[in-house]
Order: C-alpha cells, then sequence, then structure tokens
C-alpha cells in the first residue's frame, strides 16, 4: 500500500512483522538488523523483515518496553518487582542479548521506560520517586541517578535528541524538549489533540510522533523545531510506538489494524531532508484552518517572551486606530 504525501517524505510501503496479541514497542538494534519488542509480558526480537522470531527472555512477571544497548550486546527494559514482603514496583533491568545474566539496576519504586543515550552512557527513563513519573537520567550502571523534569503531571517516554544534549517527551498532550544540562524545559509542539511519543530521526531533522484525534491514534513527522507537520498513517485504527530504524530509512511501530496489536514496519522516502515550508494546518475539533504565514510569524514573535506579547498588543492597537481615522478621514 502506497501514501503518498507533499513534501519531503513518502510511505512507500508498510506490512504487519508479527502475528499475535499485545505485541508491541519495538526498537531497533544498532545496525538495524533486528528489532527487540515486547510480546504479551515476554520479551521477543526478530530480523527488521519480521523472520527469525524469538523468545528472548521470559520471567513470569511482566515484562516490556525493551531497547538495545548502543554496542547491540545488551537489552534494557522494565520488569515488574514482586518479591513476597516488599512494596510491588517496576524497575530497570538489563540482560545479555541472549537473555542470560539479568541485573536489576533500579529498586524502590517504579522506574520504566529505558532510553540509552547516543553515547551508549547514560540512560534516560520515567521515575516515580519525586511523587509521579518525571524524567531521569542515570549513568548506564545505575548510578549518579538526576532528576531532570520536575511537574506534578506523568511525563511521557523519554527520548534523546542524536547529539545526547535534549531529551523529548510528552506532557499533557503537548511536546516537549529539555536540555539534560540546564534542565529547562520548553513546548517543541503544542497540538488541540493529545500527543506523545515523540522520537528524533537518525539524523535530528525530523520528529516521529502520535497524534491522537477523533479516538484514533496515527503517526506524524515534523521537523526538528516543531513545524510543518505530516500524517503518515491513516488506519482509523492505533497506530503507536515509532521507532526509525538507524538508516532513517524505515519507521516500525505498534497497531491493531489488523484486530489485536502487532509490530509493523513503514518503509520511507525522503526527498528532502525536512518538510519544505508551506501552509501549516491546524486540527481544532472538526476545523481544518489553513494558517496565514504571515499570521504564523506574528505568533511566533508574540509567543518568545511577555514582553514581546505587549509589545506586539500595542503595535496592533496602534495600526487598528490609524487605519480607523483616515477611513473616516477619507470620508468626510
Amino acid at each position: 500500500m502506497s501514501l503518498p504525501l507533499a513534501g519531503a517524505i513518502t510511505v512507500t510501503d508498510q506490512y504487519q512483522l508479527t502475528e499475535g496479541t499485545n505485541q508491541v514497542a519495538p526498537a531497533w538494534s544498532p545496525n538495524g538488523d533486528r528489532i527487540v519488542y515486547s510480546s504479551e509480558q515476554t520479551i521477543w526480537t526478530m530480523n527488521a523483515d519480521g523472520t527469525d522470531k524469538k523468545e528472548t527472555y521470559d520471567s513470569i512477571v511482566w515484562d516490556g518496553e525493551p531497547i538495545y544497548s548502543t554496542d547491540g550486546k545488551h537489552l534494557y527494559f522494565a520488569s515488574e518487582h514482586v518479591n513476597p514482603y516488599t512494596p510491588k514496583f517496576i524497575g530497570i533491568h538489563v540482560i545479555d542479548i541472549d537473555g542470560m545474566k539479568r541485573t536489576q539496576i533500579t529498586k524502590n519504586a517504579d522506574m520504566r521506560a529505558p532510553a540509552v543515550s547516543p553515547d551508549g552512557k547514560q540512560l534516560a527513563y520515567l521515575s516515580k520517586l519525586s511523587g509521579n513519573y518525571d524524567i531521569w537520567v542515570m549513568d548506564i550502571d545505575g548510578s549518579n541517578q538526576t532528576q531532570i523534569t520536575d511537574s506534578n503531571i506523568d511525563e511521557g517516554v523519554p527520548a534523546w535528541t542524536p547529539d545526547g544534549e535534549q531529551i523529548v517527551y510528552s506532557l499533557e498532550g503537548n511536546i516537549w524538549k529539555v536540555d539534560t544540562g540546564s534542565k529547562v524545559p520548553s513546548i517543541l509542539k503544542e497540538n488541540y489533540y493529545n500527543s506523545y511519543d515523540p522520537v528524533f530521526n537518525p539524523e535530528g531533522t525530523m520528529v516521529a510522533f502520535v497524534l491522537e484525534t477523533n479516538g484514533a491514534k496515527d503517526i506524524y513527522v515534523m521537523n526538528a523545531d516543531g513545524k510543518r507537520t505530516k500524517q503518515l498513517t491513516f488506519s482509523g485504527s492505533d497506530e503507536m510506538d515509532p521507532a526509525w530504524s538507524p538508516d532513517g530509512k524505515s519507521i516500525a511501530y505498534s497497531s491493531n489494524k489488523a484486530g489485536e496489536f502487532n509490530i509493523w514496519k513503514m518503509e520511507l522516502l525522503m526527498t528532502e531532508q525536512t518538510i519544505p515550508h508551506e501552509p501549516e494546518y491546524i486540527e481544532e475539533g472538526d476545523i481544518v484552518e489553513e494558517k496565514n504565514p504571515i499570521i504564523e510569524k506574528l505568533e511566533d514573535f508574540g509567543r518568545s517572551s511577555p514582553l514581546r506579547l505587549i509589545i506586539l498588543a500595542f503595535i496592533l492597537a496602534v495600526t487598528i486606530v490609524i487605519m480607523i481615522t483616515m477611513y473616516f478621514l477619507k470620508r468626510f
């Protein structure tokens, strides 16, 4: 099935890789040859074309959200802790690629959704240590745990920028980014509908994310600055968990368009590094509104700081007064 799109990116094909129940959360191996994913409560791997499926780890309890190490020799994942006489929580663990030598990295509070930094030295993850899910960063061995975000609402799954300096995530239906050094968050994409699961392509020029509209979840892409959004899936079902291949030519994702959630893959044709400048469309309810580029520039100017917003309002007010005055002078 071909889904042509105007601009820099075209979906040339998409097909189902697994056949089962609750097969979600795909992640690519560093060389792009294999995909790891969660199947029910176990960890599986397969070739990038869906062949050679192998159950890699099953601990009886829930295991999920797997991801490869940067050298491809280990898998990090979240796992439920259910030992007798101790509180129940989800922790982050690591195993060898063959499923052996399990090591628990985090303890005592819900910590999940690990994301390995591009240099392989750190893990970003979600932690409830401060009361609700915030984004934290720690060394790859679990040491030096550092809180990066601090809101009273749960943040979404974190993903690194390719340069390893920032983390993107979702919060209150919008897409945010935060610098791991300054820890100052900012909105990357503000939407009328809920959006989540943002992830950068390997070149750092685009972000894939999930947008939920009218009861369906679809995968979109946008430029790294949050501009020029394009929709990639149109099934009317739920497409989630986008994961770029290391070469940037494919996206693996989870979808229930065949009935049950399974892993799918879309092949991409990239004609430009970014989505070219063209009228932006903003969805609000069932209304599709074409956004004037001049208005967009004025809004960007006003959003940059409260002082600029006041100046912008003053200029607009003066302009309106001048126009009204000139109208009456010409009439009388």
